[in-house]
């Protein structure tokens, strides 16, 4: 399976994340509750889990000691070398926390969608810049389009769209206004 886009998305939250400091965890995000502390930790857990889920691999061991950002690396190589090496997308995978099984194909979109809006949500909370490569926006932008209603609320893998759609958005715009985030003004 071809991981480019994934590969991408991950690099890019990886260097943002190289510029995170230990100060910077108690920031708050644009997910409610969640400091960018809670952020990192679900980003690797959900890196983990669906590499486990699709390779059927053990997850890669810890490393209390190491920098964020080479955790965070470590855990995505895992998933992008679990996704890469997939021989057919089409195959069933359940995730922990994820309703039902899904296909291959639509775990690497799920986290491909995941990763684009957390590093958004990473630079909002530290005032980076989010810049998206536009052919990986396009791809989340698609599959942002296509959740269900009943995919949106409270317990559910996305909010519900808080504020509406609007002609001069970005698309990085839609896709966090899709996401149930307001970008900023």
């Amino acid at each position: 399976m071809n991981t480019f886009a994934l590969h991408t998305a991950t690099e890019a939250f990886a260097g943002h994340l190289s510029e995170v400091t230990s100060g910077d965890l108690g920031f708050p995000t644009p997910c409610e509750g969640w400091d960018v502390g809670d952020l990192y930790r679900h980003v690797l857990d959900e890196n983990v889990r669906f590499g486990v889920a699709v390779s059927g691999a053990l997850a890669p061991p810890d490393d209390p000691d190491g920098a964020l950002e080479a955790a965070y690396r470590r855990t995505a190589r895992f998933m992008e070398t679990a996704f890469a090496e997939a021989l057919d997308p089409g195959l069933l995978r359940e995730v922990a926390g994820i309703i039902g099984p899904r296909s291959i194909h639509d775990l690497y979109e799920m986290q491909l969608c995941d990763t684009v809006i957390h590093t958004w949500d990473l630079t909002r909370a530290t005032g980076f810049e989010c810049e998206v490569d536009d052919d990986v926006a396009d791809l989340v932008l698609r599959r942002m389009e296509q959740i269900p209603d009943t995919a949106r609320g409270e317990g559910m893998a996305f909010a519900v769209v808080r504020a509406p759609l609007e002609p001069g958005d970005s698309t990085l715009d839609r896709i966090v206004r899709l996401s149930g985030r307001i970008p900023r003004p």
